[in-house]
């Protein structure tokens, strides 16, 4: 089953990412995210005062599912967090650059990410200096669908790449969350900072 959900993700994948936008940044290998300019789905007021207004301009952090750590098939131990902390800082340093000098991310307020949480994922994403929301998805009517559509293709995403980190867990038992930060933060932690202090916990880590 894997062979055939990897199959069908390797043609849906590159169709979604053009309709919503999402982009390659960087050749670099290590990078473990693409991006995308959107708009504040809400409002919204994150840790640090920052105030967000429905519509206000963001980016998107998207994962480069291809290039995500393979997990051994027990699941998530600390080796592979250790290693998917490490390649998550470097690709955050790399999006800092990048904002800096693209014109179309300088009025980006804010970095807004959304998965499927998965043992030790909310503490590794805390670590990294986000807020994690959990993402409210009862609905009904077409919402409804939508979000189940949504979380099915995350499930083959995972089965397609990850398959490890679907070990105990069925489709309906998946959480999914919302991780924030703000564009001042985000960029003083991981932009022109002493690479003594880029990527280092902040006593404002939620």
């Amino acid at each position: 089953m894997q062979t055939m959900v990897k199959a069908l993700v390797h043609q849906l994948d590159p169709l979604l990412r053009r309709a919503h936008g999402v982009r390659e940044f960087t050749d670099d290998p290590r990078c473990l995210l693409r991006v995308a300019i959107g708009a504040c789905p809400r409002d919204l007021v994150l840790c640090d005062g920052t105030q967000l207004r429905r519509g206000e301009p963001i980016l998107e952090l998207h994962l480069w599912n291809e290039r995500i750590p393979r997990m051994p098939p027990e699941g998530p131990d600390l080796a592979w967090g250790l290693q998917f902390y490490r390649q998550a800082i470097a690709s955050l340093r790399l999006i800092a650059r990048w904002m800096e000098s693209h014109p179309e991310a300088r009025s980006a307020r804010a970095l807004r990410g959304e998965t499927s949480l998965i043992d030790p994922m909310r503490g590794l994403i805390r670590d990294l200096g986000f807020e994690v929301f959990r993402v409210e998805r009862e609905a009904s009517g077409w919402r409804w669908l939508r979000y189940r559509m949504d979380d099915l293709y995350v499930w083959m995403l995972m089965q397609a790449y990850n398959p490890a980190s679907l070990r105990g867990k069925r489709l309906h038992q998946l959480e999914r969350v919302e991780f924030w930060i703000s564009r001042e933060r985000f960029l003083k932690r991981y932009g022109n900072a002493p690479s003594s202090e880029r990527g280092r916990p902040d006593s404002s880590s939620v």
